[in-house]
Protein backbone atom coordinates (compact mmCIF):
# COMPACT_ATOMS: atom_id res chain seq x y z
CA UNK A 1 0.00 0.00 0.00
CA UNK A 2 1.10 3.61 -0.57
CA UNK A 3 1.76 4.94 2.22
CA UNK A 4 1.73 9.19 2.18
CA UNK A 5 3.81 11.14 4.92
CA UNK A 6 2.94 15.04 5.49
CA UNK A 7 4.15 17.34 8.04
CA UNK A 8 1.14 19.13 9.63
CA UNK A 9 1.91 22.48 11.26
CA UNK A 10 -1.22 22.85 13.77
CA UNK A 11 0.07 26.69 15.24
CA UNK A 12 0.67 25.08 18.65
CA UNK A 13 2.28 28.11 20.97
CA UNK A 14 5.63 26.70 22.68
CA UNK A 15 7.07 27.79 25.73
CA UNK A 16 10.53 26.57 26.86
CA UNK A 17 11.11 25.16 30.28
CA UNK A 18 14.36 24.22 31.37
CA UNK A 19 15.00 21.23 33.58
CA UNK A 20 17.24 20.82 36.00
CA UNK A 21 20.05 19.04 35.95
CA UNK A 22 22.42 18.33 38.71
CA UNK A 23 25.41 16.09 36.86
CA UNK A 24 28.07 17.73 34.87
CA UNK A 25 27.11 15.60 31.50
CA UNK A 26 25.99 18.16 28.64
CA UNK A 27 22.11 17.55 28.45
CA UNK A 28 22.76 18.89 24.39
CA UNK A 29 25.99 16.90 23.71
CA UNK A 30 26.13 13.48 22.01
CA UNK A 31 27.83 10.50 24.28
CA UNK A 32 28.98 8.01 22.24
CA UNK A 33 30.96 4.69 22.13
CA UNK A 34 34.50 4.68 19.67
CA UNK A 35 35.90 0.73 19.87
CA UNK A 36 37.76 0.47 17.03
CA UNK A 37 40.32 3.60 16.86
CA UNK A 38 43.79 4.51 18.37
CA UNK A 39 42.45 6.20 21.51
CA UNK A 40 39.20 3.45 22.04
CA UNK A 41 36.52 5.27 24.61
CA UNK A 42 33.92 7.42 25.13
CA UNK A 43 33.62 10.47 23.21
CA UNK A 44 31.69 14.02 23.51
CA UNK A 45 30.30 15.21 20.83
CA UNK A 46 28.96 19.20 20.21
CA UNK A 47 25.38 18.89 18.86
CA UNK A 48 25.61 21.90 17.21
CA UNK A 49 29.16 21.78 15.86
CA UNK A 50 29.81 17.99 15.46
CA UNK A 51 33.05 18.37 17.13
CA UNK A 52 34.50 15.57 18.77
CA UNK A 53 36.41 15.37 21.93
CA UNK A 54 37.76 12.10 24.02
CA UNK A 55 35.97 12.15 27.65
CA UNK A 56 36.76 8.66 29.25
CA UNK A 57 39.36 6.73 27.60
CA UNK A 58 41.32 5.07 26.69
CA UNK A 59 39.08 2.07 27.10
CA UNK A 60 38.99 -1.11 25.07
CA UNK A 61 35.41 -2.04 23.39
CA UNK A 62 32.56 0.21 24.50
CA UNK A 63 29.56 -0.84 23.26
CA UNK A 64 25.85 0.50 24.11
CA UNK A 65 26.04 2.48 27.16
CA UNK A 66 23.24 4.50 28.95
CA UNK A 67 22.72 7.58 31.05
CA UNK A 68 21.62 5.93 34.98
CA UNK A 69 19.08 7.49 37.26
CA UNK A 70 22.02 7.89 39.93
CA UNK A 71 23.90 10.52 37.12
CA UNK A 72 26.97 8.48 35.87
CA UNK A 73 27.16 7.34 32.60
CA UNK A 74 27.43 3.14 32.33
CA UNK A 75 28.33 0.85 29.47
CA UNK A 76 29.14 -2.71 28.59
CA UNK A 77 32.77 -3.37 27.65
CA UNK A 78 33.55 -6.32 25.69
CA UNK A 79 37.56 -6.32 26.19
CA UNK A 80 37.21 -6.23 29.93
CA UNK A 81 34.93 -7.57 30.20
CA UNK A 82 32.46 -5.90 32.12
CA UNK A 83 30.25 -2.81 32.77
CA UNK A 84 31.70 0.43 33.64
CA UNK A 85 30.41 3.36 35.70
CA UNK A 86 31.48 6.82 34.01
CA UNK A 87 31.31 9.85 36.32
CA UNK A 88 30.40 13.07 35.16
CA UNK A 89 34.01 14.43 35.29
CA UNK A 90 35.01 11.34 33.32
CA UNK A 91 36.58 9.25 35.48
CA UNK A 92 36.27 5.78 35.48
CA UNK A 93 35.42 2.82 37.53
CA UNK A 94 34.57 -0.73 37.28
CA UNK A 95 30.90 -1.55 38.39
CA UNK A 96 31.38 -5.61 37.06
CA UNK A 97 33.75 -7.59 36.06
CA UNK A 98 34.28 -11.37 35.11
CA UNK A 99 31.36 -14.13 36.72
CA UNK A 100 28.84 -14.44 33.70
CA UNK A 101 30.52 -11.62 31.66
CA UNK A 102 32.24 -12.67 28.24
CA UNK A 103 31.08 -10.12 25.58
CA UNK A 104 28.62 -7.42 27.58
CA UNK A 105 27.44 -5.44 24.63
CA UNK A 106 24.16 -3.73 26.02
CA UNK A 107 22.31 -2.44 29.13
CA UNK A 108 19.21 -1.04 29.69
CA UNK A 109 16.80 -0.30 32.88
CA UNK A 110 15.03 -2.40 33.97
CA UNK A 111 11.12 -1.80 34.71
CA UNK A 112 11.77 -0.54 37.84
CA UNK A 113 14.70 1.10 36.96
CA UNK A 114 16.64 -0.01 40.11
CA UNK A 115 18.94 -2.18 38.32
CA UNK A 116 20.34 -2.93 35.25
CA UNK A 117 19.50 -5.99 32.39
CA UNK A 118 22.96 -6.71 30.37
CA UNK A 119 23.22 -8.65 27.30
CA UNK A 120 26.16 -11.08 26.71
CA UNK A 121 26.97 -11.97 23.36
CA UNK A 122 29.79 -14.34 24.21
CA UNK A 123 27.97 -16.31 26.99
CA UNK A 124 24.70 -16.04 25.14
CA UNK A 125 22.91 -14.77 28.47
CA UNK A 126 21.00 -11.91 30.13
CA UNK A 127 21.78 -10.49 33.47
CA UNK A 128 20.18 -8.66 35.83
CA UNK A 129 23.23 -6.22 37.53
CA UNK A 130 22.33 -4.23 40.14
CA UNK A 131 24.09 -0.21 41.46
CA UNK A 132 26.42 -2.12 43.60
CA UNK A 133 27.58 -4.34 41.32
CA UNK A 134 25.74 -7.58 41.54
CA UNK A 135 25.45 -10.20 38.96
CA UNK A 136 21.85 -12.14 38.75
CA UNK A 137 21.27 -14.44 35.63
CA UNK A 138 17.79 -13.90 33.75
CA UNK A 139 17.80 -15.79 31.11
CA UNK A 140 20.12 -18.21 28.88
CA UNK A 141 19.82 -20.46 25.81
CA UNK A 142 18.61 -23.40 28.04
CA UNK A 143 15.75 -21.42 29.40
CA UNK A 144 14.91 -19.79 26.23
CA UNK A 145 14.88 -23.53 24.85
CA UNK A 146 17.61 -22.58 22.34
CA UNK A 147 16.23 -18.84 21.09
CA UNK A 148 18.45 -16.60 22.69
CA UNK A 149 21.46 -16.41 19.85
CA UNK A 150 24.28 -14.01 20.44
CA UNK A 151 21.95 -11.47 22.17
CA UNK A 152 22.66 -7.97 21.02
CA UNK A 153 20.66 -5.02 21.48
CA UNK A 154 17.20 -4.87 23.89
CA UNK A 155 14.11 -3.19 25.31
CA UNK A 156 10.95 -3.28 27.86
CA UNK A 157 7.35 -2.94 27.08
CA UNK A 158 4.94 -1.26 29.16
CA UNK A 159 3.61 -5.00 30.40
CA UNK A 160 7.52 -5.52 31.18
CA UNK A 161 8.26 -8.33 28.52
CA UNK A 162 11.78 -8.01 27.10
CA UNK A 163 12.45 -7.97 23.42
CA UNK A 164 15.99 -9.09 22.50
CA UNK A 165 17.58 -8.68 19.03
CA UNK A 166 19.68 -12.36 18.09
CA UNK A 167 22.45 -10.62 16.11
CA UNK A 168 23.50 -15.10 15.85
CA UNK A 169 20.09 -15.85 14.05
CA UNK A 170 18.82 -12.82 13.01
CA UNK A 171 15.57 -12.99 14.91
CA UNK A 172 14.00 -10.88 17.56
CA UNK A 173 12.73 -12.76 20.04
CA UNK A 174 10.32 -12.25 22.95
CA UNK A 175 10.81 -12.95 26.66
CA UNK A 176 7.25 -12.59 28.80
CA UNK A 177 7.39 -11.91 32.68
CA UNK A 178 7.86 -15.51 33.11
CA UNK A 179 10.82 -16.28 30.94
CA UNK A 180 9.13 -18.11 28.17
CA UNK A 181 10.63 -16.88 25.42
CA UNK A 182 9.26 -17.08 21.33
CA UNK A 183 10.07 -15.61 17.81
CA UNK A 184 8.52 -12.24 17.32
CA UNK A 185 9.96 -11.69 13.90
CA UNK A 186 12.26 -12.88 11.57
CA UNK A 187 11.83 -11.65 8.31
CA UNK A 188 15.11 -11.64 6.38
CA UNK A 189 13.35 -8.51 3.80
CA UNK A 190 13.41 -6.54 7.32
CA UNK A 191 15.93 -7.95 9.65
CA UNK A 192 19.67 -8.69 9.13
CA UNK A 193 22.34 -8.06 11.92
CA UNK A 194 19.99 -6.30 14.05
CA UNK A 195 21.49 -4.36 16.76
CA UNK A 196 19.53 -1.79 19.16
CA UNK A 197 15.98 -2.33 19.68
CA UNK A 198 13.53 0.34 20.94
CA UNK A 199 9.90 0.74 22.04
CA UNK A 200 7.88 3.88 21.54
CA UNK A 201 4.89 4.92 23.00
CA UNK A 202 3.03 4.27 20.33
CA UNK A 203 2.70 0.82 20.31
CA UNK A 204 5.70 0.33 17.92
CA UNK A 205 9.07 -1.51 17.87
CA UNK A 206 12.06 -0.42 16.00
CA UNK A 207 15.02 -2.56 15.15
CA UNK A 208 18.32 -1.19 13.65
CA UNK A 209 19.57 -3.30 10.64
CA UNK A 210 23.52 -3.21 10.53
CA UNK A 211 23.35 -5.38 7.46
CA UNK A 212 20.49 -4.34 5.21
CA UNK A 213 21.47 -0.07 6.62
CA UNK A 214 17.88 0.30 7.77
CA UNK A 215 15.76 0.87 10.97
CA UNK A 216 12.51 -1.35 10.28
CA UNK A 217 9.19 -0.69 12.53
CA UNK A 218 7.45 -3.49 13.63
CA UNK A 219 3.90 -3.18 15.60
CA UNK A 220 3.40 -4.86 18.86
CA UNK A 221 -0.13 -5.70 18.63
CA UNK A 222 0.05 -7.56 15.68
CA UNK A 223 3.64 -8.24 14.76
CA UNK A 224 3.37 -6.36 11.24
CA UNK A 225 6.38 -5.27 9.90
CA UNK A 226 7.92 -2.70 7.21
CA UNK A 227 11.11 -0.58 6.65
CA UNK A 228 10.83 2.53 8.49
CA UNK A 229 13.94 4.77 7.36
CA UNK A 230 16.86 3.98 5.55
CA UNK A 231 18.49 2.22 3.31
CA UNK A 232 20.86 5.46 2.48
CA UNK A 233 24.78 4.92 3.50
CA UNK A 234 25.14 8.99 2.68
CA UNK A 235 23.40 9.24 5.96
CA UNK A 236 23.00 6.01 7.85
CA UNK A 237 25.80 3.76 7.39
CA UNK A 238 25.81 -0.20 9.37
CA UNK A 239 23.03 1.49 12.18
CA UNK A 240 24.34 0.14 15.57
CA UNK A 241 22.44 2.15 18.62
CA UNK A 242 19.48 4.07 18.98
CA UNK A 243 17.79 6.19 21.26
CA UNK A 244 14.81 8.02 21.11
CA UNK A 245 15.17 11.78 21.19
CA UNK A 246 13.63 14.40 23.85
CA UNK A 247 13.52 16.84 20.93
CA UNK A 248 11.64 14.72 18.45
CA UNK A 249 12.77 10.84 16.59
CA UNK A 250 15.40 8.80 17.17
CA UNK A 251 19.21 9.10 16.98
CA UNK A 252 21.23 6.51 15.29
CA UNK A 253 25.16 5.59 15.93
CA UNK A 254 26.87 3.72 12.93
CA UNK A 255 30.41 4.21 10.84
CA UNK A 256 32.12 7.34 9.30
CA UNK A 257 31.26 8.36 12.88
CA UNK A 258 28.08 9.78 12.01
CA UNK A 259 25.55 10.11 14.50
CA UNK A 260 21.63 10.44 12.35
CA UNK A 261 18.69 11.95 13.23
CA UNK A 262 15.23 9.49 12.11
CA UNK A 263 12.01 12.07 12.28
CA UNK A 264 8.42 10.48 12.09
CA UNK A 265 8.19 10.10 8.94
CA UNK A 266 11.76 8.45 8.20
CA UNK A 267 13.62 10.85 7.24
CA UNK A 268 17.26 11.15 7.83
CA UNK A 269 19.51 13.86 9.16
CA UNK A 270 23.10 13.58 9.44
CA UNK A 271 24.13 15.26 12.62
CA UNK A 272 27.00 14.83 13.32
CA UNK A 273 30.13 13.46 11.55
CA UNK A 274 33.69 12.31 12.23
CA UNK A 275 35.03 10.05 10.04
CA UNK A 276 38.55 9.55 12.41
CA UNK A 277 36.60 8.04 14.73
CA UNK A 278 35.13 5.12 12.63
CA UNK A 279 32.66 3.45 13.54
CA UNK A 280 30.40 4.25 16.50
CA UNK A 281 28.97 1.70 18.66
CA UNK A 282 26.69 3.54 21.00
CA UNK A 283 25.10 6.82 21.36
CA UNK A 284 23.37 8.17 24.21
CA UNK A 285 22.09 12.24 25.15
CA UNK A 286 21.20 12.82 28.86
CA UNK A 287 18.08 14.12 28.32
CA UNK A 288 17.21 11.31 25.82
CA UNK A 289 18.18 8.37 28.38
CA UNK A 290 15.13 9.82 30.63
CA UNK A 291 12.07 7.36 29.60
CA UNK A 292 8.67 9.23 28.63
CA UNK A 293 5.59 8.59 30.13
CA UNK A 294 3.62 9.84 27.08
CA UNK A 295 1.14 7.00 25.55
CA UNK A 296 -0.81 6.15 23.05
CA UNK A 297 -3.82 3.83 23.24
CA UNK A 298 -5.94 2.34 20.85
CA UNK A 299 -10.06 1.45 22.10
CA UNK A 300 -13.24 0.83 20.26
CA UNK A 301 -13.71 -0.93 16.65
CA UNK A 302 -14.35 1.44 13.60
CA UNK A 303 -16.31 0.05 10.28
CA UNK A 304 -14.84 -1.93 7.51
CA UNK A 305 -14.77 0.14 4.23
CA UNK A 306 -14.72 -1.21 0.44
CA UNK A 307 -12.51 -4.37 -0.32
CA UNK A 308 -13.30 -5.44 3.06
CA UNK A 309 -10.44 -3.23 4.52
CA UNK A 310 -10.47 -2.08 8.41
CA UNK A 311 -9.26 1.78 8.48
CA UNK A 312 -6.39 1.93 11.07
CA UNK A 313 -5.76 4.67 13.08
CA UNK A 314 -2.05 4.22 14.40
CA UNK A 315 0.67 6.44 16.04
CA UNK A 316 4.46 6.91 16.34
CA UNK A 317 7.29 7.90 19.00
CA UNK A 318 5.36 8.94 22.84
CA UNK A 319 3.21 11.92 23.19
CA UNK A 320 5.43 14.25 25.46
CA UNK A 321 6.86 17.57 26.37
CA UNK A 322 8.59 18.52 22.94
CA UNK A 323 8.06 15.41 21.26
CA UNK A 324 7.62 15.13 17.46
CA UNK A 325 4.93 12.71 16.59
CA UNK A 326 2.97 11.08 14.10
CA UNK A 327 -0.60 10.28 13.63
CA UNK A 328 -1.32 7.56 11.05
CA UNK A 329 -4.50 7.00 9.10
CA UNK A 330 -4.02 3.09 7.23
CA UNK A 331 -6.38 1.49 4.70
CA UNK A 332 -8.37 3.85 3.78
CA UNK A 333 -10.49 4.23 0.24
CA UNK A 334 -8.06 6.19 -1.35
CA UNK A 335 -8.24 9.68 -2.95
CA UNK A 336 -11.21 10.76 -0.99
CA UNK A 337 -12.43 13.32 2.22
CA UNK A 338 -11.71 12.28 5.83
CA UNK A 339 -12.28 14.02 9.00
CA UNK A 340 -10.19 13.42 12.02
CA UNK A 341 -12.14 14.48 15.48
CA UNK A 342 -10.59 15.12 18.48
CA UNK A 343 -12.52 15.17 22.06
CA UNK A 344 -11.30 15.21 25.97
CA UNK A 345 -13.70 12.49 26.74
CA UNK A 346 -14.49 8.35 24.64
CA UNK A 347 -17.92 6.86 23.65
CA UNK A 348 -18.28 3.14 24.19
CA UNK A 349 -19.21 1.38 21.43
CA UNK A 350 -22.88 0.98 20.82
CA UNK A 351 -23.71 3.99 22.37
CA UNK A 352 -23.58 6.79 19.78
CA UNK A 353 -23.49 6.12 15.70
CA UNK A 354 -21.73 9.15 13.13
CA UNK A 355 -23.27 8.29 9.63
CA UNK A 356 -23.77 4.61 10.36
CA UNK A 357 -20.19 3.96 11.90
CA UNK A 358 -19.88 3.48 15.72
CA UNK A 359 -18.70 7.07 17.31
CA UNK A 360 -15.88 6.60 20.26
CA UNK A 361 -15.37 10.43 21.01
CA UNK A 362 -17.63 12.80 22.76
CA UNK A 363 -18.18 15.71 20.66
CA UNK A 364 -20.09 17.40 23.69
CA UNK A 365 -16.92 17.45 25.97
CA UNK A 366 -14.21 19.95 25.44
CA UNK A 367 -11.83 20.17 23.72
CA UNK A 368 -13.75 19.33 20.64
CA UNK A 369 -11.92 19.67 17.16
CA UNK A 370 -13.21 18.43 13.94
CA UNK A 371 -10.17 18.60 11.14
CA UNK A 372 -10.58 17.61 7.29
CA UNK A 373 -7.98 15.83 5.63
CA UNK A 374 -7.93 14.21 2.36
CA UNK A 375 -6.23 10.70 1.61
CA UNK A 376 -4.29 10.04 -1.14
CA UNK A 377 -3.95 7.06 -3.49
CA UNK A 378 -6.36 5.38 -5.28
CA UNK A 379 -8.77 2.03 -4.35
CA UNK A 380 -9.55 0.35 -1.40
CA UNK A 381 -7.06 -0.09 1.01
CA UNK A 382 -4.81 2.57 -0.27
CA UNK A 383 -5.66 5.72 1.91
CA UNK A 384 -2.80 6.22 3.90
CA UNK A 385 -1.69 9.38 5.41
CA UNK A 386 0.80 10.27 8.20
CA UNK A 387 0.60 13.02 9.73
CA UNK A 388 3.54 14.55 11.72
CA UNK A 389 3.58 17.49 14.65
CA UNK A 390 5.62 18.71 17.39
CA UNK A 391 3.79 18.70 21.48
CA UNK A 392 4.11 21.94 23.12
CA UNK A 393 6.73 22.27 25.75
CA UNK A 394 4.64 23.16 28.52
CA UNK A 395 4.26 22.68 32.31
CA UNK A 396 0.68 21.28 32.87
CA UNK A 397 0.37 18.94 30.43
CA UNK A 398 1.22 15.79 32.43
CA UNK A 399 -1.74 13.31 32.00
CA UNK A 400 -3.58 15.34 29.64
CA UNK A 401 -5.93 12.85 27.60
CA UNK A 402 -7.34 13.40 24.13
CA UNK A 403 -9.77 11.13 22.49
CA UNK A 404 -9.40 10.82 18.37
CA UNK A 405 -11.32 9.11 15.67
CA UNK A 406 -11.49 9.58 11.74
CA UNK A 407 -13.94 8.48 9.54
CA UNK A 408 -14.10 9.24 5.58
CA UNK A 409 -16.11 8.95 2.27
CA UNK A 410 -16.43 5.70 0.96
CA UNK A 411 -18.86 4.89 -1.25
CA UNK A 412 -18.46 0.76 -1.61
CA UNK A 413 -20.20 0.23 1.57
CA UNK A 414 -23.61 1.27 3.75
CA UNK A 415 -24.47 4.43 4.59
CA UNK A 416 -20.67 5.53 2.56
CA UNK A 417 -18.88 6.23 5.30
CA UNK A 418 -15.84 3.93 6.60
CA UNK A 419 -13.93 4.67 10.62
CA UNK A 420 -11.14 3.55 12.42
CA UNK A 421 -10.47 2.70 16.25
CA UNK A 422 -10.26 4.96 19.00
CA UNK A 423 -7.10 6.24 19.66
CA UNK A 424 -6.47 8.05 23.69
CA UNK A 425 -3.51 10.02 23.63
CA UNK A 426 -2.26 10.70 26.80
CA UNK A 427 0.63 13.25 27.42
CA UNK A 428 3.45 12.58 29.70
CA UNK A 429 7.03 14.23 30.42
Amino acid sequence: MRIVRRTLGLGLALTLCAASLGAQFDPDAYYVSVPFTTNPGIYEVNATTGVATPFAVPLGIPHYGWLGNDGNFYVPDRAIPGVLKILPDGTVEILSQGGHFVFPVTCIPNPADDAWTVADMGSHKILRLDYDGTQTLLHDATSTGGLLDWPDGMAYDDDGNLFVANLGNNKIIKIDTAGNATVFADDPNLISQPGAVLIDGGGNLFVANYDLQTIARFRLDTGEGEVFAGPDSTKMATPNDMKFSRKGGILVSGRNGRVTHVDALGNLTVMAENPQLSELDGVSVLSDDTVCSGRFTNYGTGKVGSGGFMPQFRTLFAPCSGHTIALEFRDFLGGTQALLLVSGAPLENGVASFVGAPLLIDPAVPPFLAIPLFLPGSGPGEGDLTLQFQVPIEAGLEGLKLYHQAFALDTGVTFHVSATNGMLETWGL
